[in-house]
């Protein structure tokens, strides 16, 4: 018995090596430059030309290797026909140092795909969308024929992936790209964005059909910087340089339809960055009745934002086409912490957010300062400003803005778009300050009155006992 276990052992070893021999056969065999870059621009539309190809006999087992890739942007079939065997120059959409993938062969003989690597090193991809509207990708994320021009207009959106087209079970180990530059040029506003030095891998990626409500996760990891190349003439912010780190997991399918439709949830650190002109920060500024208290003590916020090294500027964030969900969101600048949370409609730019603006403590005597000139300047009658005093009356006014460790915090609700945001203030509820003088100031000059009046009495009553008694003495 264990004798025959032992040949039906050795049989299947002898199965397998033989099937990983027969696949690094055809492997060595078809997979060179040429077979690469025909599949490839076949698929893709697009002109390939390949530097070098590391496949061997055993390419299956220790990974295929392409190196120096770079693809055209979209070409007619006339076109490559003609820039067949020509090296991919000039119009590029992507370019890259190597492209690395390997497969488990085990699994393959269960009906599954395990994929170890798919990883593409150094690439350079341009996006771009031209005055129309038409990106250079539409038509790898459409479905119908293409146009025969050479920006093919938009097709019909492609119908819905079902997990059920599945064939086998998948498991990934990494995909995705390593130090990664992604430039991107929109043509109808002139606008330019770069994101430079991207790390994104999707990996532990499980996905079953058969098991759907099981294996249904991809994890990811993420670190790049984006910034923009030149101010932005239409958008939510000027100029940014962020860099970005972030940890979660993909849900690429619905479980009660079945239909790809991903759910990312992120945790997202900030640790470095700059930003000028967000309109949401201008929009705040701008609330006029935080203008009469607050002034060039908020101003800052329509400036150029830094900060480096941070670890507390992050957010959590979930992602649901078309809605952007965050909370627990962190900046710490230099003159103030802000908190944010809310969500925003990717397509139409609606927000509905909640934000938060603490100043730091060191400001508080700066802002009594300015109050009490104000104040002062408010008050007409003469006769108020000679008793009212403005210190005291900027230390009333002041009151509403602190919270319990005595740290000026306020509180709005922004809506309308990203672009056009609007601003509620939630906290404080504050009147204007021309109004509070009126009401204030006429209460405390009348006190100060009385104590003026009291104290003439006194001196007068003490000036009075000192001359009846010197005429007793004499």
């Amino acid at each position: 018995m264990f004798k025959k276990l032992l040949i039906a052992v050795g049989a299947l070893i002898a199965v397998i090596v033989a099937g990983v021999f027969v696949a690094g056969v055809i492997v060595y065999m078809k997979v060179d430059k040429a077979f690469m870059a025909a599949k490839m621009s076949q698929a893709l539309n697009r002109q390939v030309s390949i530097g070098d190809i590391d496949a061997g006999i055993f390419s299956v087992v220790s990974g295929v290797e392409i190196k120096k890739v770079t693809i055209s942007n979209f070409k007619t079939p006339q076109e490559l026909a003609g820039l067949q065997g020509k090296p991919a120059a000039g119009d590029l959409f992507a370019a890259m140092e190597a492209l690395r993938f390997k497969v488990k062969i085990l699994p393959l003989f269960q009906r599954q795909v395990e994929l170890k690597e798919l990883v593409l090193y150094s690439p350079v991809i341009n996006l771009s969308r031209n005055k129309q509207g038409v990106l250079n990708i539409d038509d790898l994320i459409t479905s119908g024929e293409t146009a025969g021009d050479k920006r093919p207009a938009p097709q019909e959106p492609a119908p819905p992936i079902s997990a059920d087209v599945l064939p086998v079970a998948i498991a990934v180990g990494e995909i995705g790209m390593k130090n990664g530059t992604i430039n991107y040029h929109d043509g109808e506003y002139d606008q330019k964005i770069q994101i430079y030095k991207l790390n994104a891998l999707l990996h532990d990626i499980r996905i079953d059909p058969g098991a759907l409500e099981q294996k249904n996760e991809m994890q990811l990891t993420l670190d790049m910087g984006v910034k923009t190349i030149g101010a932005l003439k239409n958008g939510s912010v000027e100029n940014f340089d962020v860099t970005i780190d972030a940890v979660g997991k993909v849900i690429p399918f619905a479980i009660k339809t079945r239909l790809l439709d991903p759910e990312v949830l992120l945790h997202v650190s900030l640790p470095e960055g700059e930003i000028t002109g967000l309109q949401i920060f201008n929009a705040f500024a701008s609330v006029p009745v935080l203008g009469d208290y607050l002034g060039r003590h908020l101003a800052f916020l329509k400036e150029k934002q830094q900060w480096k090294g941070s670890k507390l500027n992050s957010l959590d964030l979930r992602y649901k086409a078309p809605q952007v969900a965050v909370q627990n969101g962190k900046l710490e600048l230099k003159d103030a912490g802000i908190s944010f949370d809310g969500i925003m409609n990717t397509k139409t730019q609606a927000v509905d957010m909640n934000l938060g603006v603490l100043l730091k403590k060191e400001i508080n005597d700066a802002v009594r300062a300015s109050l009490a000139k104000q104040i002062e300047a408010a008050i007409q009658n003469p006769e108020v400003r000679k008793y009212a005093d403005s210190g005291k009356l900027a230390d009333l006014a002041m009151q509403p803005l602190f919270n319990k460790d005595g740290q000026i915090d306020l509180k709005a609700k922004i809506g309308g778009t990203a672009k056009k945001p609007e601003v509620k203030l939630t906290r404080p509820q504050l009147g204007s300050l021309g109004n509070f003088a009126k009401d204030n100031a006429g209460g405390l000059a009348l006190e100060a009155g009385k104590d003026a009046a009291k104290k003439l009495l006194r001196e007068d009553r003490q000036k009075l006992l000192e001359d009846v008694g010197s005429l007793l003495k004499k």
